[in-house]
């Protein structure tokens, strides 16, 4: 007998060549970040990349995230703006979704249909675009701090930033684990490369989102 899916590519596109971009950028330039960081605050590491190189890098680095994400914004608003619209936005579904706590990322027994999204990676990615600015705002009162009189609070900016760093990799470490070795959630992974994923593993994971793409042909 002809199934639903009779005719239709096993495979359904998830994420635009824009949308990989942005999330390599991000990626790269977080873990350059990320080390110069360490490099800065850890006097041992500061013998591997000296403290004027390391700070130098740590700049250059997050200044390119910024201008990339900004080209990028400009060119395509639609792809960015469509990953800002959708982390910003929980409805029922995802309110219910939450509830069932972390076993959801396992075990989707009663949970209900997911969009494009699905509750828990909205609420991650809203989480993430808000420790981004809060980085981005004490970073620059910490680097212009030096200079400007009335920008030196003390610490308090270096510990705000030192904190939302480390959430930040929590964060980044948990979404590794579920793209690299959870099973269930493993078959993501090829979106965010190569821009496709599974179409049934897509409809298990985020049926809403596929019937709507179904529906409209595309």
């Amino acid at each position: 007998m002809p199934t639903a899916d009779a005719g239709r590519p096993r495979r359904i596109r998830r994420f635009s060549r824009v949308q990989i971009a942005a999330h390599l950028l991000l990626a790269v330039a977080f873990l350059a970040m990320l080390w110069t960081g360490m490099c800065l605050y850890f006097p041992g590491l500061a013998e591997v990349m000296g403290r004027p190189l390391a700070k130098s890098v740590h700049l250059w680095s997050s200044g390119a995230l910024i201008a990339g994400l900004a080209v990028m914004a400009v060119f395509r608003p639609r792809d960015l703006g469509r990953v800002v619209r959708e982390a910003e936005a929980l409805d029922r579904d995802d309110v219910a979704w939450l509830r069932g706590g972390p076993r959801r990322v396992v075990d989707h027994r009663g949970a209900p249909e997911q969009g494009w999204l699905n509750a828990g990676q909205k609420l991650s990615t809203a989480v993430m675009l808000g420790l981004l600015v809060v980085l981005y705002g004490t970073g620059l009162v910490m680097w212009l701090g030096a200079g400007v009189t009335w920008l030196r609070i003390g610490s308090g900016a270096v510990d705000v930033h030192d904190l939302a760093t480390i959430l930040f990799v929590l964060l980044v470490l948990g979404h590794l684990y579920l793209a690299l070795l959870h099973r269930a959630t493993r078959p993501a992974l090829r979106g965010i490369v190569t821009g496709d994923v599974d179409r049934e593993w897509a409809r298990a994971n985020h049926g809403r989102w596929v019937r709507e793409m179904e529906e409209q042909g595309r």
